[in-house]
């Protein structure tokens, strides 16, 4: 698989900053965000409808519930009913929002929330020399974040294995994936290690697994989405019809398709009026299926 002719466009978002793709295997539809709009997204491929519920901050990654979504905003995580559109706060970010924000994360196999930053400071800039990387969290419960990794920049590529006993996070601004050992009694991550390295593009953004353990990363920048073996090596890539694709994840009758967001927030004006594929939502079939994703589980639930 190679070439961008196997790659369907299913809708025209021209999204600014499409990410965290998950599939809803309750309503068959696949919850996405626009972290710039910002708005959570939810697209339905089998009529083309897509509805979007506005954020009142910048809005990272999110883990489905049974009644919505706990979504992780520049201001904190909060839980997201969709039948009212209400907001229930959680948990103050673990860090300065004026110069971070929340970008990868998701839910592990037994239902925790992990979330990882960027270095994005609100205007008129950062003056400051604190650190410009911090660490992925967990979150606890109680208002209470736990770190779990080394500091990053750009937090991205984060997945398990369909065991759950290993766990993948990168860096785009490092270039890097490491997988980790995972504790799936404590969720505790264990003895890092480079997974792979990404010399094209901007880097490694967002990644899932299918269910033989290989790893989908779309490889920001650079306009393909690479599936590496579990030793890291790459299997084979797909071509993408943009240069920006972001995260891939699987969707669709018996999770066989693989459904990839995109942006354009890099581009000019005039590029998007050029280029207006980029920031659209993608599809393409996959070999084999995905892993049946988890809900968020309130700890101690």
């Amino acid at each position: 698989m190679s070439g961008a002719s196997q790659v369907r466009c299913v809708l025209r978002a021209r999204a600014l900053n499409g990410e965290s793709p998950v599939w809803d295997e309750r309503s068959g539809r696949l919850f996405w965000v626009c972290l710039r709009e910002p708005a959570l997204h939810a697209f339905d491929p089998r009529t083309g409808e897509d509805t979007a519920w506005k954020m009142p901050a910048w809005i990272g990654c999110f883990g489905l519930t049974p009644t919505g979504a706990v979504v992780a905003l520049r201001t904190g995580l909060f839980e997201f009913t969709l039948s009212d559109g209400s907001l229930r706060f959680l948990a103050p970010a673990p860090f300065d929002s004026r110069r971070f924000v929340f970008n990868d994360g998701g839910v592990d196999r037994q239902g925790r929330f992990w979330a990882g930053p960027m270095y994005e400071p609100l205007e008129p800039g950062d003056a400051s020399d604190a650190p410009r990387a911090l660490p992925f969290w967990r979150y606890d419960g109680a208002g209470k974040w736990h770190p779990g990794t080394a500091p990053v920049q750009t937090a991205n590529s984060m997945t398990w294995s369909p065991d759950g006993r290993t766990m993948y996070h990168g860096d785009t601004s490092q270039k890097t994936i490491w997988a980790s050992d995972y504790d799936t009694e404590t969720g505790t991550p264990s003895n890092f290690r480079v997974f792979a390295r990404i010399t094209e593009g901007t880097g490694p953004d967002g990644a899932t697994v299918d269910r033989d353990g290989f790893v989908w990363c779309a490889i920001h920048g650079a306009g393909k989405v690479v599936r590496f073996d579990p030793s890291g090596r790459v299997e084979r890539e797909v071509r993408m019809p943009v240069q920006y694709p972001t995260m891939p994840t699987f969707g669709g009758e018996r999770l066989r398709t693989v459904f990839v967001t995109s942006a354009n927030h890099t581009l000019s004006e005039e590029e998007r009026r050029q280029r207006p594929e980029e920031g659209n939502l993608f599809a393409f079939e996959a070999p084999v299926p995905g892993i049946p994703r988890a809900d968020f589980r309130p700890p101690g639930t």
